[in-house]
């Protein structure tokens, strides 16, 4: 009698939190209120942040690439003027070129991951509430009313869902909250000087900066390109070439550093706090999400070593 009364109050349970979730008003009362959307709104403004500094990092890479490709330009309008000085300026700029080309599709990567996060905050709340949360409610009430009847065990199942909808629904807006922490803490400040390392060095190619050695009333390229062109006059080659090689070289560690940023910020970290997370949940409810992929990855790693 008494686990009959259990069983209709259980039920009657299930049935107000599937009706909850049914009628989108209760479901954004209960559900999405404002202490839940608060924690959205703060999860979308730091994806939206690393947006923006992938955004302004990818364009720093494009403005590299156009002054690269103004050199290039300007050496061959004045490679007549000397045999090899066309291809030893080439050969300075070539690792830096290399660089901002692979530099740009590791930020279409960053993009595209960000771009992924921000499109999984806003369908948690589907994904674990609606979805998996009345799947899980459904589950339960027929378990406790069919489990006599069947050999699946639906109301553990049903409580593991329960679970899982809480992890879904919120593991991105954590995951999200824990990376900008991370990237606060201890990426922020590689991220700043690196980028205005950049972009210093962009002003100074795009405006030609005088440098030492050379007259004060035109800048350096000018008079490369003056001379070069006009009477083809000895000119201190060796300075240029070092010039554009430190800086090149400066702006290639410049991007090392924004690589090693983005990586962790848009790639490793967040799969390492999402696999953190949903460990936490296999440690809570004894049951892997992906029983196949962990034990593959087990008997992988237990044959290697076995090789060894």
């Amino acid at each position: 009698m008494l686990n009959d009364r259990r069983k209709i109050l259980t039920s009657l349970i299930m049935i107000i939190l599937l009706t909850v979730i049914v009628l989108p008003s209760l479901r954004t009362a209960i559900f999405d209120n404002d202490l839940v959307q608060r924690i959205d709104q703060i999860a979308t403004e730091q994806v939206e942040k690393a947006l923006a500094r992938a955004l302004a990092s990818f364009a720093l890479a494009r403005v590299t690439n156009g002054v690269i490709s103004v050199i290039q330009e300007s050496e061959v309008a004045v490679s007549p003027a000397g045999v090899g000085l066309n291809l030893a300026l080439g050969q300075v700029l070539d690792p830096l070129n290399d660089m901002v080309e692979r530099f740009s599709w590791v930020m279409l990567v960053a993009l595209t991951s960000l771009g992924v996060q921000r499109f999984l905050i806003e369908v948690s709340p589907w994904l674990g509430i609606e979805l998996l949360g009345s799947l899980a409610l459904l589950l339960w009430l027929a378990g406790l009313w069919l489990g006599r009847w069947l050999r699946i065990d639906l109301t553990s199942l049903g409580k593991q869902l329960i679970f899982l909808a809480i992890v879904v629904r919120f593991a991105v807006p954590l995951t999200a909250t824990l990376n900008q922490t991370a990237y606060d803490y201890f990426l922020a400040d590689r991220y700043t000087i690196a980028s205005s390392s950049i972009a210093k060095t962009n002003a100074e190619l795009q405006h030609a900066e005088t440098v030492p050695d050379t007259s004060a009333d035109e800048s350096w390229w000018q008079q490369f390109t003056s001379r070069l062109k006009q009477a083809e006059q000895a000119i201190d080659f060796e300075l240029v070439q070092n010039w554009l090689k430190q800086h090149s070289t400066q702006m290639i560690n410049s991007f090392l550093d924004l690589l090693v940023v983005f990586v962790l910020n848009t790639v490793i970290l967040p799969i390492a706090f999402l696999w953190g997370i949903f460990r936490l949940f296999k440690v809570m409810t004894g049951v892997p999400l992906l029983p196949n992929t962990e034990q593959a990855v087990s008997e992988r790693v237990a044959g290697s070593k076995t090789e060894k």
